[in-house]
C-alpha cells in the first residue's frame, strides 16, 4: 500500500486542531507539521499526536521558507504521496483512507485536485458567483512524490507544489475551508498580510465573506443536491479552461 503523507504549516491554529486531526488520523499514514510559532497549545496538541511523526518551528512569516523546509523533513519519511493542506481545511466526512487508496494505485495519474468551500458558519457556504468560481478551480493537490518538486520562494500566498510533471486529475473530493467562521482568527490573518502587502486591502477585506449568500452544506456525496452541485462547479470550470486552452492555441502560432 502506498505510503501517504500530509503537510501541515500552522499557527495558532487551536479552534480547528481535535476536528483536523479527527479527519487525518484515518487518512493519513504520517502527519508532518511545520509550527510558525504557535502561543495557545497548537504545537503541545500536535505534537502528542500519534500520527504525528515530525514538527519543527519556525519565526517570522515565510510561506515559502516554511513550505521548502516542511518538504525536505517529509522526504526523510520516504513517502510515496503527499498532500498540503491548512488547519482550516478537512475533508468531507464520507471520504474514507479507500477512496485515497484507490487514487494512489493509479499508474496513469500524478496529481489529484480538490474543491474547497468557503464556509460561512458551520452549516453553511459561501455561494456567490464569485466563491462558486472559485471552488470549481480545484485549487488543493495531492502529488505523487518526486525529487523535482518544490515550492516557490514567495514570503505569502506561496501556491501548490510545483515541478511534479505527469497528468492531474480533478476530483469531486470536497474540502470545507472553515478559516473564515472565526472573526477573530480572520483578524489576525488579516493583520499579517497587512504588514506584508498592504497595498492590497481589498483582499483583506474579501476574507470577511461581506453580502454572501449562504448555501447550505450537504454531507451526503451522493445526495442528489451534492451532485448537481459538482455538475454547476464542473461547467463554471470550462468557463475557466476554454479561454486557456485558446489562448495556448494562439500562442504556438
Amino acid at each position: 500500500m502506498a505510503k501517504f503523507v500530509i503537510m501541515l504549516r500552522v499557527k495558532d491554529g487551536m479552534f480547528f486542531a481535535d476536528e483536523w486531526l479527527q479527519c487525518f488520523e484515518k487518512l493519513a499514514d504520517e502527519i508532518v507539521v511545520l509550527d510558525n510559532g504557535s502561543t495557545d497549545g497548537t504545537y503541545e496538541k500536535l505534537k502528542a499526536h500519534p500520527k504525528v511523526v515530525d514538527i519543527i518551528q519556525t519565526e517570522g512569516y515565510n510561506e515559502g521558507r516554511d513550505k521548502n523546509l516542511l518538504y525536505n523533513r517529509v522526504r526523510l519519511r520516504k513517502p510515496d504521496w503527499c498532500l498540503w493542506i491548512d488547519i482550516d481545511e478537512i475533508f468531507e466526512p464520507e471520504l474514507t483512507r479507500a477512496h485515497f487508496d484507490k487514487l494512489m494505485q493509479s499508474k496513469l495519474f500524478n496529481k489529484y485536485a480538490f474543491r474547497r468551500f468557503h464556509f460561512m458558519d458551520r452549516n453553511h457556504f459561501a455561494g456567490s458567483l464569485y466563491r462558486l468560481n472559485y471552488s470549481a478551480g480545484h485549487d488543493r493537490l495531492m502529488w505523487r512524490e518526486h525529487p523535482d518538486g518544490y515550492f516557490q520562494d514567495l514570503i505569502i500566498d506561496s501556491p501548490n507544489v510545483k515541478g511534479i510533471k505527469g497528468l492531474k486529475y480533478n476530483t469531486n473530493f470536497r474540502l470545507k475551508h472553515l478559516g473564515y467562521i472565526n472573526k477573530e482568527l480572520v483578524d489576525k490573518k488579516a493583520d499579517i498580510y497587512r504588514q506584508i502587502i498592504p497595498e492590497k486591502e481589498d483582499i483583506f477585506q474579501s476574507m470577511y465573506l461581506k453580502g454572501e449568500r449562504p448555501i447550505k452544506w450537504i454531507d451526503e456525496r451522493n445526495h442528489p443536491k451534492t451532485v448537481m452541485l459538482n455538475q454547476v462547479l464542473n461547467i463554471l470550470q470550462m468557463t475557466h479552461i476554454v479561454p486557456k486552452v485558446i489562448r495556448r492555441i494562439k500562442n504556438a502560432f
